[in-house]
């Protein structure tokens, strides 16, 4: 009986051991597990207290239909490009570029920026924002007119041109007493500023501000151009507002009158090009708004007289994106909005004076305005950008 009790007991320990044993194996494994969740919980906070960015600039270029989105990392840790993501009104793009300080990686350091480029956006146009930025040089834009916008600003101001960033910051002036005298009609296009000098030729000028060459001048063809408008293959000038001829970008040479005085066109005074060129057109005293397509033939007035009331200037939504709009100044003191029919979608007037003489869109509605000077509207698409640990910026364009 002893035995039996003593044989007993060594099973029953024994036993004991062995579910103690896997007990505390599983009970250890799982505290192991916790502990390395707790620890990559404290790590992940802590990663994502010290992550940060900021949204340096916002930009689109129409003559290259690209996006781009200058960020900073504004955090103490190294971000991976590879993490960040782009989203436009809420849409995730996929197939954006990343370069930090102009070079491919995906280390992207504390204080380091980040550019991060978008082909074809698919950008909209909000009426219901209205979000507007005033824009003075130093000395204040003394008498803005005519206004064109590329990778800047470019508001003629009297015989100069003052140059300011996409957000509206002056940056220098352009003023060149013996290249450009009498400066009326200006366009922002890929490397190159084509300014209207003298009513009698364009010039051409480069990104730095510098003069490089007398473009178009030719008395022969067209010997009192008074507006124009540049696309990717040619420059369309009205001349002697009577007649629409086009030229080669690349060599400033004649090419052919595109569009002849009769039929629809009587006497143009302004002109854009996007998916169509869009003439401001007068008879008789009253305008309207022509729509031709690029080669100039299928002409068709899109917008009456009733609508327009001394417009001066029209600028068209580029031709790549998938919603298009034409925004013409009207009565110098708003911007209508139309859809490429001419079928209204907004009137843009608060917060502009009297005195509105141009207007260029390009990511966001830049007017130049007599008495406010460069005045800044949002289109009202909105970018988020995402960063690793959850961190994100929310910006309007």
């Amino acid at each position: 009986m002893g035995f039996s009790v003593s044989a007993t007991m060594a099973i029953f320990f024994a036993t004991f051991l062995i579910l103690f044993s896997i007990l505390y194996s599983s009970v250890d494994d799982a505290f192991e597990t916790v502990s390395e969740s707790f620890d990559d919980r404290y790590e992940y906070l802590s990663e994502r207290a010290q992550t940060d960015l900021d949204i340096i600039c916002l930009s689109y270029f129409k003559d290259t239909d690209t996006f781009e989105a200058r960020l900073r990392n504004s955090g103490s840790v190294a971000l991976d490009t590879d993490k960040v993501r782009l989203l436009l009104d809420g849409v995730l793009q996929t197939g954006a570029t990343a370069e930090v300080t102009g070079e491919t990686t995906d280390l992207w350091l504390p204080s380091e920026a980040l550019a991060i480029a978008l082909e074809e956006p698919n950008l909209t146009f909000d009426p219901s924002v209205s979000i507007r930025t005033h824009a003075f040089s130093d000395a204040g834009l003394s008498g803005p007119s005519n206004i064109s916008v590329g990778h800047s600003v470019y508001v003629i101001d009297g015989t100069h041109v003052d140059v300011f960033t996409l957000d509206g910051v002056f940056d220098y002036t352009i003023s060149d007493s013996t290249n450009i005298v009498s400066p009326s009609d200006i366009k922002a296009y890929g490397d190159y500023l084509y300014v209207l000098d003298e009513g009698t030729h364009i010039d051409r000028v480069d990104l730095d501000g510098d003069w490089v060459d007398r473009h178009v001048y030719d008395l022969t063809n067209t010997s009192t151009p008074t507006s124009f408008a540049v696309d990717s293959s040619y420059m369309y000038v009205i001349d002697n507002s009577a007649h629409v001829d086009r030229y080669n970008l690349t060599t400033g040479l004649f090419v052919d009158q595109l569009i002849a005085n009769g039929g629809s066109m009587s006497a143009p005074q302004d002109i854009s090009v996007g998916a169509y060129l869009f003439v401001i057109d007068e008879s008789s005293g009253s305008h309207h708004m022509d729509r031709y397509y690029l080669d100039g033939t299928g002409g068709v007035q899109i917008v009456t007289s009733a609508m327009l009331s001394s417009p001066t200037d029209v600028s068209a939504s580029a031709s790549q994106l998938y919603e298009r709009y034409v925004y013409v100044v009207n009565n110098s003191r708003e911007i209508l909005v139309l859809n490429e029919t001419g079928a209204p979608v907004a009137r843009v007037d608060s917060g502009l004076s009297d005195s509105v003489s141009g207007v260029d869109v390009t990511g966001r509605i830049f007017v130049s305005d007599g008495t406010n000077g460069l005045v800044i509207e949002y289109l009202g698409t909105s970018v988020k950008i995402v960063a690793e640990n959850g961190v994100s910026e929310v910006a309007l364009l």
